[in-house]
């Protein structure tokens, strides 16, 4: 077991906190009480009812810049897991991830500089599309320069060190690291719910995801003693499937009860800690048959009537209502 020392010596050596900052512009201005010419005195207090917003732009303009963010966000999880705002990252995938936001940053910038480019004729059509609405857009619009302020994308790879005298504040929010590592585990693996429920074999593009998971706990594997056991069970899978072709059989079967435990992060954190066994989908049980295919029984025996032993073999005597329940329990 590690001492609180040394998982922090581990920690500040060995991994590097991401903080990522990613601003857009909202494309909205607050509603206001004259914008939809009521009296104030009918307007209800601002702590009672909100007005909400209105839209100054059509938001497809603005879906590129959440899809960039979301790319980075995917890209800094795929190697590291969330913390203190921002995503722990292990040193030797720092370079690799600097690339890739390096060249996300980048498209952000040519698109910020593309939409501010048509930023006029994107706000005469959203009001040509909303004519009755044309003073109050128009008197909500802001100069495209003042907007281009608003979108943003930044990131910067920090050494964590604590303050001096502080390393127990430090050591609470690392030893909550591997509750957030299986929360997110457990996210990508719920994605595969359709390609697994119901379904009676596996694709080889339904197996990227548990390639995903085994990816992101082997580089963060050292920060927990719970997460090895975990990725041993799915490296332990992934050895095993055939690299093409669907997956059936008792390998789909397996691979359903992986799932299954990979889906709750609570059994994730027991089974790390060898407190929950791995959860294995046996085979399905053959269905009884129909009770109108079963033979009719045999009319009852007279009380009077004493039937001779008969024998099944030398030296093993059974008698007759013996046999028609040896015959009845053999449909089982």
């Amino acid at each position: 077991m590690r001492t609180q020392t040394e998982t922090l010596i581990t920690l500040t050596e060995r991994l590097s906190l991401i903080v990522l900052t990613v601003s857009i512009w909202s494309g909205r201005r607050k509603l206001r009480a004259d914008d939809l010419g009521l009296p104030d005195g009918e307007i209800p207090s601002a702590d009672l009812v909100s007005l909400g917003s209105k839209r100054l732009c059509n938001p497809e303009a603005l879906r590129l810049f959440h899809t960039l963010k979301g790319q980075a966000e995917r890209a800094c999880l795929r190697v590291g897991t969330r913390f203190l705002g921002g995503f722990l990252v292990p040193n030797d995938q720092l370079e690799a991830l600097n690339d890739v936001l390096g060249t996300l940053k980048r498209d952000f910038e040519q698109a910020r500089e593309h939409f501010l480019a048509e930023y006029d004729q994107e706000i005469a059509d959203w009001i040509k599309r909303h004519p009755a609405w044309e003073r109050q857009l128009r008197a909500a619009v802001e100069p495209a320069d003042r907007v281009g302020t608003r979108f943003a994308f930044r990131f910067r790879p920090l050494v964590i060190q604590a303050a001096p005298g502080q390393d127990a504040l430090l050591a609470e929010d690392v030893a909550e690291i591997g509750h957030t590592l299986f929360h997110e585990i457990a996210q990508i693996a719920v994605s595969l719910e359709k390609s697994l429920v119901g379904q009676n074999s596996l694709s080889q593009r339904a197996l990227g995801t548990f390639r995903r998971i085994q990816d992101k706990l082997g580089v963060l594997s050292f920060i927990d003693p719970r997460i090895p056991p975990i990725l041993e069970l799915v490296e332990d899978f992934l050895q095993r499937v055939p690299r093409q072709g669907p997956i059936t059989g008792a390998l789909f079967q397996e691979g359903f009860g992986l799932w299954s435990l990979l889906c709750d992060e609570r059994r994730l954190a027991q089974h790390g800690a060898g407190l929950t066994p791995v959860p294995v989908m046996a085979a399905p049980l053959p269905q009884p048959p129909a009770l109108d295919l079963l033979p009719a029984p045999e009319p009852p025996v007279s009380e009077a009537f004493v039937s001779p032993v008969v024998t099944r073999g030398p030296a093993t005597p059974v008698m007759p209502e013996e046999v028609v329940l040896d015959v009845f329990d053999s449909f089982f």
